[in-house]
């Protein structure tokens, strides 16, 4: 049974997507705990990450059981944010259930492991993955190694098959959910 639910993506999203984004975060959240997740993993980072956290905050409210857990690289990760950034992280973190912190200082590695950290804290990730030379890349081709499955936002129908292509053992339609998490 699927029960856990990490997320990965860019550090930017671009201003004519984040509407969709947001929509489709919602949509694919709402049914995934409908499936029976009620754990959402979230490396904190800018961009997609505070997206995927915001969705969850919001969705406490209607469903008070599901849990945000912070997988952080390293206390410093908003050193070089704007201010902006650094209070929407503040916020996100002050509604957490758990913040883990893998490192105190930035290392090359940390944010490495805070993405295998996040893949094994998941039965499913849920990713916005545009360029494939990216630590959003790597971590979703690590959970197509782990046969965790990948649930991709945002992607038109060439990129969609580009992703199917080169991700093919991790990729999963919300539809066949039904199938996979019983």
């Amino acid at each position: 049974m699927i029960r856990s639910c990490c997320f990965t993506g860019h550090r930017h999203v671009p201003a004519d997507m984040l509407v969709d984004i947001k929509i489709d975060l919602d949509v694919t959240v709402r049914r995934l705990i409908a499936k029976g997740v009620d754990a959402f993993y979230c490396g904190g980072a800018r961009g997609f990450d505070l997206l995927a956290a915001e969705t969850v905050i919001r969705l406490k409210k209607t469903y008070s059981h599901i849990k945000l857990f912070f997988i952080l690289p390293c206390k410093s990760q908003t050193a070089f944010w704007s201010e902006s950034d650094r209070q929407r992280y503040s916020f996100v973190l002050s509604h957490a259930d758990d913040v883990q912190c893998l490192q105190e200082q930035y290392t090359q590695n940390c944010m490495y492991e805070r993405n295998k950290e996040l893949i094994k804290s998941a039965d499913v990730c849920v990713c916005y993955l545009k360029e494939q030379r990216s630590g959003t890349a790597f971590t979703v081709a690590l959970a197509a190694k782990k046969h965790i499955p990948v649930i991709p936002l945002g992607l038109n129908e060439e990129e969609r098959r580009h992703f199917e292509n080169t991700f093919l053992s991790a990729q999963l339609n919300l539809e066949d959910l039904e199938f996979n998490m019983s």
